[in-house]
């Protein structure tokens, strides 16, 4: 991993602990703060994709995937925004669905990386179990329940763990393949 790519990942850890913050201060509307970050994220994400595709990948080999993935990318950043505005409980639902796939995303990872005999499989396996985890847990306490206190907090708990496992993924040693 480069120097830009550990401070990149202590910045992500930042901002996930200050986005948990400002969930646990203002309850409810913090689900609206995080839908609308998540929204200028992925638009910003899909409009580079798809930058990237006009100027270079379109005479990559394969170059058409990056152009599905931007505008997928703009696509759920443009809807995130139009529900923005919505009740909290369509936004808790997104949500919850974004990270459970991204725990299912880090499993497959995880298993992906067993094959291949590296050492990264365990913290990746983690952060997928305690995803999924945490998508079930808030959907049985907010949706089933109701209590959306308790659900705000155990998702900010989701987000300070994602965030400590980012900073340990900064100072996990790397191998380096030098070819003589």
């Amino acid at each position: 991993m480069t120097l830009t790519q550990r401070i990149g990942k202590v910045l992500r850890a930042l901002i996930l602990c200050l986005t948990a913050w400002a969930m646990v201060k203002l309850g409810e509307q913090g689900f609206v703060l995080v839908s609308a970050l998540l929204s200028l994220g992925l638009i910003v994400f899909g409009v580079r994709k798809l930058v990237y595709y006009f100027t270079m990948a379109r005479h990559m080999v394969d170059g058409r995937s990056i152009l599905y993935l931007g505008v997928i990318a703009f696509d759920f950043g443009v809807f995130t925004l139009s529900i923005s505005d919505q009740h909290g409980v369509f936004i808790v639902l997104y949500l919850l669905g974004a990270h459970a796939f991204s725990g299912l995303i880090d499993i497959l990872r995880a298993r992906e990386a067993r094959q291949f005999e590296a050492p990264s499989w365990k913290i990746n396996l983690a952060e997928g179990l305690a995803n999924i985890g945490v998508a079930v847990v808030a959907v049985v306490f907010g949706l089933v329940l109701g209590n959306m206190r308790a659900l705000t907090m155990i998702y900010a708990a989701g987000l300070v763990y994602s965030a400590l496992l980012n900073l340990l993924s900064v100072f996990r040693r790397t191998a380096i393949v030098y070819i003589p």
